[in-house]
């Protein structure tokens, strides 16, 4: 049974990396328009912050300056020609989140949904490493 459960996981691993890590250097916050169908009143600070995922995929883990969140994986998609990584994930503390880890753009973006509302939190990515 171990052995069918690594093949699954290796046959669905898009990152190639042991792990990777995400150093981001400013977080934005926007709202959904349902009626313009955008994102809009974007608002955003500088911040240092890492994400940092498993070599396995099934885990990541965000760090602040104030607070570190492991998130883990539901699913996860690979868009090979957009070069972007998507994965529904849970949080330590029970939340549900769409990540979306953009290479091509230098970005980690996450959709969260509350009630009627969408937000999109977007973090801007220094160095993939």
């Amino acid at each position: 049974m171990k052995y069918i459960l690594l093949f699954i996981i290796f046959q669905t691993s898009a990152l190639v990396y042991s792990q990777v890590s995400f150093s981001c250097t400013y977080r934005e916050y926007c709202d959904w328009n349902n009626y313009t169908k955008k994102f809009e009143n974007c608002e955003g600070y500088e911040e240092s912050s890492l994400f940092v995922m498993n070599e396995a995929e099934t885990v990541f883990t965000h760090t602040t300056e104030t607070i570190k969140s492991s998130y883990f994986v539901k699913s996860s998609e690979y868009d090979k020609e957009n070069d972007v990584y998507t994965y529904f994930v849970t949080s330590d503390v029970g939340n549900d989140y769409y990540y979306i880890f953009d290479i091509k753009n230098k970005e980690v973006r996450i959709l969260i949904t509350k009630e009627d509302t969408i937000e999109l939190l977007r973090f801007y990515v220094k160095a993939i490493f």
